[in-house]
């Protein structure tokens, strides 16, 4: 009876250690990392969010920058590295502490999410220092054509560093559920599910913490005028009061500013990077000296006949180049530099044409030709008398020959033109 009763025993024990065994090797199948033990509330929350393809073509890996059971405090600098095995387009989605979900990839930063086969790609940042403590989830998926982005998701993409798309994970899951259905399995795969604890670091009584964030990131860090490292940094142990910080970067303007920092507090600093404008040069030759140049309507200098003129640190982009001297035609151009380059420019100024001229047909010789009643020449039969030098306006044109009407008609002369007009003297019948 007793052996019965131990029989019974044992074979309870061995089945509470085969269940046991079957649900730690399920959760390694299925890649979970967890943080901590989870809550029934977030066991409940990663069955939801996790798309498992039964039979996946390939594989899609994620990892963190620590071991299993991560931790990170609010405000703390994060690395997720991902690996496919099939060139593929890939996504990754943060589920965060309150149910939100973001995407981390692509970015505005890393906008191209296609992976060649091996490649290890890398994302860094900053977790929100206004997060709660909880446990956040990171999903990825990888399709071998790209599926998963719409025109509204791309957009938020190019504004800000992983959007909000969703409030509600159970919502979006089913979303993504959604267009799984319309991609046959040989074409996707989801990755491991990676979570990671947050929860709030306590600075030292006597101490506050600074985190230093910029865009972009990579900037160095100096506090009260040491180097402290680069963007996005954690600076813990700062003691109570009033600092200097400066951020540095190649490219960008320096930005530096006074922080105050109080025990046991977190002071977040984040500094949007100016760019530092880039230069090229226009080198201009023209074939007239002494003419006066203006770039955007700011005189600059002169032009030289002999040799080429360099106007010196243009800013990148279009430009208008206005080229002008008394007695000849403005010259005027859109110039397009580049920085660090110089663009040649030739200018061919063209006389200013300010007069027209007459060319006076007639049937008869020695008819006199009188412009606005003032004598000029007189008429060739055999060929055109050409009168010169007239503004451009109407004048009265007068031909008078003894024995012959007098002719008279309004001309309206042209600048640069020659006007030809045909007369026919007639006699004066008695």
């Amino acid at each position: 009876m007793s052996r019965s009763i131990l029989f019974q025993k044992k074979r309870k024990i061995f089945a509470c250690i085969f269940i046991a065994l079957i649900i730690f090797l399920w959760l390694g199948i299925s890649g979970i990392n967890f943080a901590q033990s989870p809550s029934p509330k977030e066991v409940e929350k990663m069955k939801s969010i996790q798309v498992i393809n039964p039979h996946p073509p390939f594989s899609l890996r994620l990892w963190l920058d620590k071991e299993r059971g991560a931790t990170y405090a609010p405000g703390e600098k994060i690395k997720i590295s991902f690996q496919t095995s099939r060139d593929s387009y890939v996504v990754l989605y943060n589920y965060d502490t309150e149910g939100r979900v973001k995407i981390i990839f692509p970015n505005r930063y890393s906008p191209r999410n296609f992976l060649r086969a091996g490649e290890i790609k890398s994302i860094e940042g900053v977790l929100d220092p206004n997060t709660r403590p909880g446990i956040e989830y990171v999903q990825g998926f990888a399709t071998t054509r790209p599926m998963f982005l719409s025109d509204r998701e791309r957009d938020l993409i190019s504004k800000k560093f992983m959007p909000e798309i969703s409030k509600d994970y159970k919502h979006f899951t089913k979303t993504i559920k959604g267009i799984i259905v319309s991609i046959p399995p040989t074409a996707w795969t989801s990755s491991n599910i990676l979570s990671y604890t947050v929860r709030i670091i306590t600075p030292p009584t006597y101490y506050g913490r600074i985190i230093a964030t910029s865009h972009p990131q990579g900037a160095k860090v100096y506090l009260d005028n040491v180097y402290r490292g680069v963007t996005p940094l954690n600076l813990d142990r700062v003691t109570a009061g009033q600092h200097q910080i400066k951020l540095v970067k190649t490219s960008y303007q320096d930005w530096s500013s006074y922080v105050s920092v109080s025990p046991s507090r977190t002071t977040t600093v984040s500094a949007d990077l100016i760019p530092l404008p880039v230069y090229g040069s226009i080198s201009v030759y023209c074939n007239q000296g002494n003419a006066k140049m203006y770039l955007d309507g700011s005189y600059k200098k002169r032009t030289s006949a002999n040799k080429s003129v360099e106007i010196k640190k243009v800013a990148e982009g279009y430009h208008e180049l206005l080229i002008t001297k008394d007695g000849y035609l403005d010259w005027i151009s859109t110039i397009m530099v580049t920085a660090n380059q110089t663009h040649m420019v030739s200018a061919y100024l063209v006389s200013e044409i300010n007069y027209g001229s007459i060319a006076v047909y007639c049937n008869v010789s020695g008819a006199k030709i009188f412009v606005n009643g003032t004598y000029k020449a007189a008429t060739l039969s055999s060929q055109p008398k050409i009168l010169e030098e007239f503004k451009e306006k109407v004048y009265e044109i007068t031909l008078i020959k003894d024995e012959y009407r007098t002719w008279v008609e309004d001309i309206w002369i042209y600048a640069g033109e020659t006007t030809s007009i045909y007369v026919e003297l007639k006699e004066i019948e008695y």
